[in-house]
């Protein structure tokens, strides 16, 4: 250990001179924790044991109730499909809630605690992350807001009161104490998922109804926001704390209802939904938590695409969020309830031809277990029909078959029955979509170089080079070998995750290759999330793109001048969409990710300013680009030489002037603005710098190898960076590969790149040799 620390506090000082500094704060240490209370679950205090003999509890409870708000939101079909708590925050119709509450682009109505109801105008303002969202009613009187309180200042043992809608029944009061302010572990058992931030643990009873309310201080003073419940114990629950209210209020992101019903909606010159139910569509992934109106919950979405003549192919990857469930593909369907189904039910792989409305009129035709189906993962299923047989497959393996013809005519489509939660993606049409087999020879040649690698290990780039022309198979096969050789599994997962970082650097060299202006930077940025997530689908979050683009166009008047569609569009983005700087978690990677900003609709200044520009590149609005200031990077606007008007996308697109970006760099990093930083960035440099938070972030975070896949292809980008590739080889040695620490080493050694003490590192070099 002594030796490795030696060689850890060499290398902090090999540098010299040079410009790699983190850009993010290092993470929340264990010591931001403000209490260290153990996961118990104390008895809920009764309302006597901290009630004076002023009935304080009781004249609380009367002032606080005419705040309090019920909140529900509607389905397609009209009918009520969820209830909550709001409270009021402003005289003038804010109400705070959680978003799980008001829904994705669903109509919203609120109740106030006299019995009059309003429609929601606008969601003001929401955050994903936190689940909160405050919502704007036209209220005809004044209305009595809750006072803020400081959740900073919580004490453990407080008292509290909370407010909500348990099961329906309105307007509910219950008292309790606060047992802990905490981060949550990730397998702790809870409904509603695991937030990333402290939350405040409540010891009082949370039920359906309750989400949303407020828990107050005895002083009327809201601390939190109800969100989740224990699944272990009733009386144990965690609300997010109202500091990141207030940053919310202070910084909203307001999009009018009417834009508000079109998040989420299915295409209708795509997609046309039958039976109920409520399809929704994001990112590329159609997703279906409803029961439809048919019998056992039945609802069916229908492509509208053109169906070919028999024989042909449908094919879709589903997942289930519970294999109770089934839900998969549809065909020969007259557009109601005569259709047949493919999917998985049970565990088990189905085809059903349905001719009416219930069981009297279906007819299983075959049911078989396979091996070939993965429970809880994404499974694709393909249906090939031809004029007197039916062809059904599962992850490329044919599953069932079966003559029968007596359904041929009509559309195609995915279906879903039953409750559980079903997502699909990757939906096809066509005369032949079978996967062509890959050569006998090829596959030979495949698992040689995994067998041998997984046999011998050593150095992987040969292997690498052997297969990442063949991408698709050599991922699979490796999949496969991992499963088969469990104690090499790790090794192998790894050169799985190699050979997908070198397939998205070789895309990302190709892209940067053409001019400039041919350059899709969002492709770039999707590219670079895709390390991450490796499931991301690039093609379907392009094709979301563009329907956000489409929706841009509608607000574009061909009487705007040029400037005035430049701001058109950042009030669409800022004030009518949503989009908006990251409140309380700057520092978090997912700002980094385009997917996760488009999601969300939440990123810092970079990621915002690349929707911007590639939103104005899509609607032929020239002159827009990227400036990169030090520390803060925002959009430009220069008609002329002598014109230019910037954009702070982190503070809602508002327009700064040059003395304000000065001031604006002068806060963030002390030093004065260089005009040289007012010149436009090309999208090769906005794609390093996107890289570079990256590795700021992982670096700064638990696992600094996560900083890897980042260094790895900025450097293939950019071979001559010396502070990254130092970077580099210092974490390569903490994880234990000595031979590309070497080798960056050797490289600095052999290059003499200006700015570093080459003699420091030729000690480092034979020290770590």
């Amino acid at each position: 250990m002594n030796r490795y620390a030696t060689i850890l506090r060499i290398l902090a000082l090999c540098l010299l001179n040079t410009n790699f500094t983190a850009v993010y704060a290092q993470a929340p240490s264990d010591s931001s924790d403000p209490f260290k209370a153990t996961p118990t679950t104390p008895a809920v205090i009764q309302s006597n044991d901290f009630v004076g003999t002023d009935g304080s509890i009781e004249k609380l409870t009367e002032r606080s109730l005419p705040s309090l708000v019920t909140i529900t939101h509607s389905g397609r079909d009209g009918k009520v499909r969820g209830t909550g708590t709001g409270f009021i925050i402003s005289a003038d119709g804010l109400i705070a809630t959680n978003l799980h509450v008001i829904g994705d682009g669903r109509p919203i109505q609120v109740e106030l605690h006299d019995g009059s109801s309003y429609d929601v105008v606008a969601v003001h303002a929401w955050d994903r992350r936190a689940d909160i969202a405050i919502i704007k009613i036209n209220s005809k009187k004044k209305l009595q807001p809750l006072r803020m309180g400081d959740s900073d200042s919580i004490k453990q043992g407080q008292s509290i009161v909370a407010f909500g809608n348990p099961r329906g029944l309105q307007f509910s009061v219950v008292n309790g104490v606060i047992s802990a302010i905490r981060k949550l572990e990730d397998d702790f058992t809870i409904e509603g998922g695991v937030p990333d931030f402290p939350m405040i643990q409540v010891a009082i009873p949370i039920e359906m109804g309750n989400s949303g309310g407020p828990i107050i201080d005895l002083e009327g003073k809201v601390l939190g926001i109800v969100t989740i419940k224990s699944l272990v114990t009733p009386n144990l629950g965690f609300a997010t704390p109202v500091n990141i209210l207030q940053s919310m209020i202070e910084k909203p992101n307001p999009v009018p209802m009417k834009s508000w019903l079109t998040i989420g909606k299915l295409d209708p010159n795509q997609w046309r939904p039958i039976l109920g139910g409520d399809w929704k569509q994001h990112a590329g992934v159609i997703t279906i938590d409803a029961y439809g109106s048919g019998f056992g919950g039945r609802t069916l979405c229908l492509s509208e695409l053109p169906v070919p003549k028999t024989p042909y192919d449908v094919a879709v990857k589903v997942k289930l969020d519970d294999e109770g469930g089934a839900a998969g593909l549809a065909f020969a369907s007259d557009g109601d309830e005569v259709h047949y189904g493919f999917y998985p039910s049970n565990g088990q792989l189905r085809l059903t031809r349905f001719e009416g409305p219930d069981i009297y009129s279906w007819k299983i035709l075959k049911q078989v277990d396979s091996d070939a189906y993965h429970p809880g993962a994404w499974n694709h299923l393909r249906a090939r029909i031809s004029a007197d047989k039916i062809s059904c497959y599962v992850n490329g393996q044919l599953v069932i078959e079966v003559n029968d013809d007596r359904l041929r005519q009509g559309k195609v489509g995915l279906c879903r029955f039953r409750k559980p939660v079903a997502h699909f993606k990757s939906f096809l049409l066509g005369a032949d979509l079978e996967e062509k087999p890959i050569s006998k020879k090829l596959m030979q040649q495949l698992s040689q170089q995994i067998n041998a690698y997984s046999k011998q290990g050593g150095d992987p780039r040969k292997t690498i080079a052997a297969l990442a022309t063949h991408v698709l198979p050599s991922k699979k096969l490796l999949s496969e070998k991992a499963a088969e050789l469990e104690t090499r599994a790790l090794e192998l997962r790894r050169l799985s995750q190699m050979i997908h970082a070198s397939d998205i650097q070789q895309r990302i060299l190709k892209i940067l290759k053409q001019e400039e202006p041919q350059i899709n930077l969002l492709e770039l940025g999707l590219l670079i999330a895709k390390l991450e997530h490796r499931e991301l689908d690039v093609e379907g979050y392009l094709l979301e793109f563009k329907r956000l683009a489409a929706a841009a166009q509608q607000t574009l008047s061909e009487e705007f001048s040029e400037r005035e569609k430049v701001e058109r569009l950042g009030k669409f983005l800022f004030q009518e969409s949503g989009f908006h700087g990251s409140r309380g978690e700057y520092y978090h990677r997912s700002n980094s990710f385009l997917n996760e900003v488009l999601d969300d609709r939440e990123g810092i200044p970079i990621t915002l300013s690349v929707i911007y520009i590639e939103l104005a590149r899509m609607l032929d609005i020239p002159h827009v680009y990227g400036i990169p200031l030090p520390g803060h990077f925002v959009v430009g606007y220069r008609p002329k030489p002598s014109e230019l008007q910037m954009f702070d996308t982190f503070e809602a697109g508002k327009a700064i002037s040059q003395a304000e970006a000065a001031d604006l760099v002068r806060g963030t990093t002390g030093q004065a603005l260089d005009p040289r930083s007012l010149v436009p960035s090309s999208n090769r440099s906005i794609a390093l710098r996107m890289l570079n938070n990256l590795i700021n972030v992982e670096i700064n975070g638990d696992d600094p190898t996560k900083a890897l896949p980042y260094l790895d292809l900025l450097l293939a980008i950019e071979p001559k960076r010396a502070p990254e590739r130092f970077e580099r080889s210092r974490i390569r040695f903490q994880a234990d590969n000595r031979d590309g620490a070497i080798a960056d080493l050797q490289w600095m050694v052999d290059n003499k790149p200006a700015g570093v003490n080459i003699d420091m590192i030729r000690q480092l070099l034979e020290r770590v040799q």
